[in-house]
């Protein structure tokens, strides 16, 4: 059943910053939620699929759901963003890089961002909808917050390293994590299906703000 009062343009209740991944019981109802809302999207368009159909595939009852978020759309947008965020798997610990060649270093990251765009290629319908809906699902801010994350640790990483010592870190950040949505709006809305180029094009940015390290 399509969620009409959503796509009606009216104002939403998102409260998915709320849900704490790190308590054992809330990542299990995520988890869930997710898988089911994976597998209704293989058949459905996310319009299409209810939050008694959702609750019910993944086992979790209505009023959990509600607990955590207003609608469908918010649910995908928190979603969407923690698994493209999971898919960044570079480790949080610059100092895991210390000794390593720039050449490893961009590997790492290019591979994170290899990932990310596979899984919005094979997703794409739903990442559209999350990105064009009209309704503020809170997606692009969840997103880009978990970007900017992402985004200050590479940035720590090049300047332990001795690399871009002499720019301003939140600034540089920030501009990663627009940057970064950018992009991944514009292949969303794209039919381009080759992530070997579109990784390397987006990693072709990269000494432009991180120069020092890749003259060593």
């Amino acid at each position: 059943m399509p969620q009409t009062a959503a796509l009606s343009g009216a104002p939403t209740r998102r409260q998915g910053a709320s849900v704490n991944l790190t308590e054992p019981r809330a990542a299990r109802t995520h988890e869930a939620l997710t898988a089911a809302l994976f597998e209704l999207l293989r058949e459905h368009d996310l319009t299409e699929i209810s939050i008694s159909e959702l609750c019910r595939t993944a086992g979790v009852h209505r009023t959990t759901f509600y607990g955590h978020y207003a609608d469908i759309f918010a649910f995908a947008g928190d979603a969407f963003a923690h698994i493209l965020d999971e898919l960044a798997s570079v480790s949080e610990d610059p100092e895991t890089f210390d000794g390593m060649s720039a050449e490893a270093i961009t590997a790492a990251y290019a591979e994170s961002v290899r990932e990310q765009l596979t899984h919005i290629r094979d997703h794409r319908a739903a990442y559209r909808m999350m990105f064009g809906t009209r309704v503020d699902a809170g997606f692009r801010r969840e997103l880009y917050q978990r970007l900017l994350r992402r985004a200050s640790l590479a940035v720590a990483v090049c300047q332990r390293l001795g690399a871009a010592t002499q720019i301003d870190s939140a600034t540089a950040a920030s501009f990663i994590a627009g940057g970064s949505l950018g992009v991944f709006e514009e292949w969303a809305f794209s039919d381009e299906t080759d992530v070997e180029t579109a990784t390397s094009f987006m990693m072709a940015t990269s000494p432009a703000w991180c120069a020092p390290l890749y003259s060593k």
